[in-house]
């Protein structure tokens, strides 16, 4: 049996995500509060998604946005729901890799990485990036993951051959971020029934997918890969991986 082609499993996998991350709209709301962002600013969501982060940013604050993210569906899907929601006027989406989309003389007022680090690299490299690409004064609101707890080396495995090296703590990243150059403004974390509604979604979209396309040749690929990710989720992955959120400050001025 082949492996599905990822491209197609994740873009069906997520089919009914509002936020491609374990995120509520409650705290969506709270955290863009938190940028507390002027009007007229400028924002870049890297990886954006089919946009619902970057959308509601937009709808409840006077700014525009730039989108980012190389799955044409997911992009298709943004330009349709800005368009449904009014707001096509003010934001703008792009489905080619950052480098292209964004040139190095890009400022932007606020950057939006929401798991999607691994655009430009490392969580380090991610942030170094954002950081040489804020104005002075700008924000910036990561999330990503972190350990809760030491991994098991089955969970490792299922990961694909993940290490533990790969990721740190929930204190490690805020201090990742600060060695990047920002200050930390505040930090949260997904709750367990964030992460439960993110997997729920996740796998249910694939096995109604399956079970309504037995004739796809990737059916059986697909069905094994969720049964096996979302086995390793309920095993060891709820209490194991954490999904912290970092709203950061690129300072204006020296530090006193």
């Amino acid at each position: 049996m082949t492996a599905p082609d990822r491209l197609k499993f994740t873009t069906i996998a997520h089919a009914t995500h509002r936020y491609l991350s374990p995120l509520s709209p409650e705290k969506a709301a709270w955290l863009i509060d938190g940028l507390a962002l002027r009007e007229g600013a400028e924002v870049l969501d890297i990886g954006c998604g089919r946009a619902g982060f970057l959308l509601d940013l937009v709808e409840r604050s006077a700014v525009s946005g730039l989108g980012v993210d190389l799955n044409t569906t997911f992009i298709t899907s943004a330009r349709a729901e800005a368009a449904r929601r009014g707001v096509e006027a003010r934001v703008r989406f792009v489905d080619q890799p950052l480098a292209k989309a964004v040139g190095d003389a890009a400022r932007f007022d606020a950057i939006v990485c929401m798991g999607s680090s691994q655009a430009i690299g490392t969580f380090a490299e991610a942030l170094r990036w954002a950081h040489a690409h804020l104005v002075p004064g700008g924000v910036a609101l990561f999330a990503d993951g972190f350990w809760r707890r030491r991994p098991d080396p089955g969970y490792l495995e299922a990961l694909g051959g993940a290490t533990e090296d790969e990721m740190t703590t929930h204190a490690g990243n805020t201090r990742v971020a600060r060695e990047a150059g920002f200050r930390v403004l505040a930090t949260a974390c997904a709750s367990d029934d964030e992460w439960d509604a993110y997997e729920g979604r996740y796998c249910a979209a694939i096995e109604r997918y399956v079970d309504a396309n037995p004739a796809d040749p990737d059916a059986p690929a697909m069905a094994a890969r969720i049964r096996a990710w979302h086995d390793a989720y309920v095993t060891w992955g709820r209490d194991t991986l954490g999904f912290g959120f970092y709203t950061l400050l690129k300072p204006a001025s020296r530090e006193p």
